[in-house]
């Protein structure tokens, strides 16, 4: 795991403008878990941690003990913030630990109760959907998902990730991906090459910070879609 990269994770999920506020809340929730996890279990999230995550929120020291139906109220009162807030910023940690090791949010999950526990989505408050216009990709439901498969050119999946295969000879593909990370760059939003051989060549469409499709990367695979009917027209 990376330091800044696992913040931001937090900030996107729980719907955070500052990353400040993503390191309060996300160092707050980690000494929360530790006081109320296994020893072996405590163990394993300080070694998964980036290493000022570990000493920011006190995994190399020895915890005190904590009440395991208490973990929102133990995460507001360090924070200083609302039980709501404190507990959409809680899930998002969970998630975020659950997305980059499953095996460690596995071990979490343990000591949650079932309305804490991962589910693979965000963790977006309900004011989240006014965060488009501060730039945050919104991600889309499963119905979203199915109406823009309708509309996109052999592309599958669902809310977890989106693909489509492009077969074209191998000088036609090495234009198409050219051109895809032009539109990347114009976006500022990347596809993922998952398989490529010398006639084809699978990119995914998925948020990676969120694990999960956004409006972004259902904008991304339409100019995909543009990119791949230009190029395979002779373009």
């Amino acid at each position: 795991m990376r330091h800044q990269e696992f913040l931001s994770g937090v900030a996107t999920r729980a719907g955070l403008e500052r990353t400040d506020d993503a390191r309060e809340g996300t160092t707050a929730t980690l000494a929360t878990l530790a006081e109320v996890l296994p020893a072996d279990d405590r163990d394993a999230l300080a070694g998964a941690l980036p290493t000022l995550l570990t000493h920011e929120a006190g995994l190399d020291a020895e915890p005190g003990r904590g009440e395991p139906g208490a973990l929102v109220e133990t995460v507001a009162r360090r924070t200083g913030w609302s039980p709501e807030r404190a507990r959409y910023v809680l899930s998002a940690v969970v998630e975020q630990l659950a997305a980059e090791d499953p095996d460690l949010g596995g071990r979490v999950a343990g000591v949650l109760p079932d309305d804490l526990r991962p589910t693979g989505g965000p963790a977006l408050p309900p004011d989240a959907a006014d965060a488009g216009s501060e730039g945050r990709p919104q991600p889309v439901d499963a119905d979203a998902v199915a109406r823009a498969l309708t509309r996109l050119t052999d592309w599958s999946g669902d809310v977890t990730g989106i693909e489509r295969t492009i077969e074209l000879p191998s000088e036609r593909l090495d234009l198409v991906l050219a051109r895809v990370r032009d539109v990347e760059h114009e976006l500022a939003h990347r596809t993922r090459v998952v398989a490529r051989t010398p006639g084809s060549v699978t990119l995914r469409a998925r948020t990676e910070s969120m694990q999960v499709v956004t409006e972004l990367d259902i904008a991304l695979a339409e100019r995909v879609d543009d990119v791949v009917a230009a190029v395979g027209s002779g373009g």
